[in-house]
This record gives C-alpha cells, sequence and structure tokens, in this order.
C-alpha cells in the first residue's frame, strides 16, 4: 500500500488518499504506531471501522437522516440503525482525495463532493492538511467552501493505542468538560445536556478508560468546556504506562469518545497486532451529533460562499507516562 509520510526527525505520520486516512503515527523513543492500521488497502475499503479516515460532509449521526435545510426538507441515507451516519455509506471517508501539495512535514488532500452527493445540497470542495508542527505535534486542518447551503462537520476518526495491548482499559483520559450528550439505544442524543459529575463520564479528574465503564462502553459526545472556532483549546489528554502523553486541542465544541468496542474481532494490522474489541480509542473532535434537528445545539450549516474550517492538534509530550 503506498503511503504519503510526513516527518520532522522526531514525529512521523503516513497517509493515503482513500479517505485522506492517517494509517501510521510514530513517536521517537517508542518502537510502535500509536494508531492503528493495516498494511493492505482492502483493510480499509472493505471495513466501516472509519479507522483514521476524515469523515463528512457530516460526522456522526442525524435521526432517521431527515434534515430541514433553508426550509428545504432533505432525506439523507440512512445507513446506521435507520440513521445517517458519518456521511452515508459513500461519504468522504470511502472516497479518494487528491493530493494537491506534499512537503517533508506537510501534505494538502483535496476532495470536491458534487451536488447531492449522498443526499447533500451543493458542491462542495473540502481540504485536509496534516502537518508536522513543533517538535512533536501533529496539526490537521480541514476545511471546506460550497457553492449552495449545505451542512458540514467533519471529524477525524483515528484508533489510539499506546501500549500495543489488546485493549485501552489502562489508558488515562481527562476531557475538559463539564457535560456530555446521554443518548438513546440506536445513540442519538435525547437533545439534554447531562452533568458528567460523579459518574462514568466523569473524565475532568483523569482516571482510567477501563474504570466505572458502563456496558457497552463510551460512545458519547462530550460538551467541550473551552470550546473556540478561532484557535485550538485545550480538550483532552491521554496518557498510558510506558507510553506516550498526548494532549488533543481543537477548535471544535464537541469531543466524540467512542472505545472501540464495536470493532470486529481477529483483525491483523500493521506490525502483526490483531486488533478486536477495545483495541483503540477514539477522541473525535467535531461539532455535536444530529445537530440541525436541535436548535440549542452548535449548527453545523455552511453558508454559501462561507468558509469551514476547523483544526486539531495531537500534541505529545516527549517523555514517557510511568
Amino acid at each position: 500500500m503506498d503511503t504519503i509520510k510526513i516527518d520532522n526527525g522526531r514525529l512521523s505520520a503516513r497517509v493515503i488518499p482513500f479517505g485522506a486516512t492517517l494509517v501510521d503515527l510514530r513517536l521517537d523513543g517508542f518502537d510502535r504506531s500509536l494508531v492503528l492500521g493495516y498494511d493492505h488497502l482492502e483493510d480499509y475499503t472493505t471495513t466501516n471501522h472509519y479507522s483514521g479516515a476524515v469523515i463528512g460532509r457530516h460526522a456522526n449521526r442525524i435521526y432517521r437522516g431527515e434534515v430541514i435545510l433553508d426550509g428545504v426538507s432533505l432525506q439523507l441515507p440512512k445507513n446506521s440503525d435507520g440513521n445517517h451516519l458519518h456521511g452515508g455509506e459513500a461519504g468522504m471517508a470511502r472516497q479518494d482525495w487528491t493530493v494537491a501539495h506534499r512537503e517533508k512535514d506537510a501534505v494538502r488532500l483535496e476532495y470536491l463532493s458534487p451536488d447531492g452527493e449522498e443526499g447533500y445540497p451543493g458542491n462542495c470542495r473540502f481540504a485536509a492538511i496534516y502537518e508536522i508542527a513543533g517538535p512533536s505535534t501533529l496539526r490537521l486542518t480541514l476545511e471546506a467552501t460550497s457553492d449552495t447551503t449545505t451542512l458540514v462537520n467533519l471529524c477525524q476518526h483515528p484508533y489510539f493505542n499506546f501500549t500495543g495491548g489488546e485493549d485501552v482499559f489502562d489508558h488515562t483520559l481527562e476531557i475538559a468538560a463539564d457535560t456530555y450528550l446521554p443518548s438513546d439505544p440506536s445513540l442519538i442524543p435525547t437533545g439534554e445536556q447531562r452533568s458528567v459529575r460523579g459518574g462514568p463520564f466523569d473524565f475532568v479528574s483523569p482516571h482510567e478508560i477501563g474504570a466505572n465503564r458502563l456496558d457497552p462502553g463510551y460512545n458519547n459526545n462530550f460538551c467541550l468546556a473551552q470550546a473556540s472556532r478561532q484557535s485550538p483549546q485545550f480538550a483532552a489528554r491521554l496518557s498510558a504506562p510506558l507510553g506516550p502523553i498526548m494532549e488533543l486541542w481543537t477548535t471544535q465544541p464537541g469531543l466524540h469518545l467512542y472505545d472501540g468496542y464495536k470493532l470486529a474481532p481477529g483483525q491483523i494490522g500493521s506490525d502483526g497486532r490483531v486488533f478486536g474489541p477495545n483495541s483503540g480509542v477514539c477522541l473525535e473532535a467535531q461539532n455535536w451529533p444530529d445537530s440541525p434537528r436541535h436548535p440549542n445545539f452548535p449548527s453545523a450549516v455552511l453558508k454559501a460562499g462561507d468558509t469551514y474550517r476547523q483544526v486539531t492538534e495531537y500534541r505529545f509530550a516527549s517523555e514517557s507516562h510511568l
């Protein structure tokens, strides 16, 4: 599988055009990729785990795919339990992007989503810029413009595993959020914002992902306390025994925590690693799910001629977490 490598001698990343996907991420001093990845393209094209992909036009779920946009009713594909998920079956995560520009430490990929693709209005141009910033930061900038008012809510979907272990229950997580969005059994938000304090969603004080965990696992949006559309703010910190420390900074108002409980067992990944349920944890910086149906949620509407832009940074500390 041909990959595009960017690096600065301390941090390196590999990306493929399919889904603008991050397939490998390595930090000097650690002998394994920090994200789940695969050696063969078909491992990405034939599964629905979205491993490392850029997702859109609307990441996460929309109830029954029903949207009213500028007074017009839209019916988006129902590809998950009767709801719309991650832009549909043929969303951006399942398209070949074009490599528009590349340097030693950066690459820009672009994709034109035509009017009507997966039910979304407007010809919408997208860009994903991966770059190594500073000594050990992977920065991802996502941009979009459309000739017609449309919906845009992008995210990236890497599965982090810092130890190479069979699960991430021993990874310690902190999230800068006082509230989260409870959801129904099909993972559609109820519309309520509920306090995280004192329960299994309370990551204000760092603790292991496996501690006080609900069955089947985490798959919820956290409402970030320091949301800013202008510059990245601290959103989360992830660490593991003898692994690196990573801080996630983002301009987005939401962080979706998914602990990989739906991952299929027995997958053979890069370096011969075997993946299965809970082998990786996703920290997806994005707008809130089902936002088109909730006026009190941050808007995912992109007006014609406006520019959507979000920045997410994965900042790694050089020392191990002991």
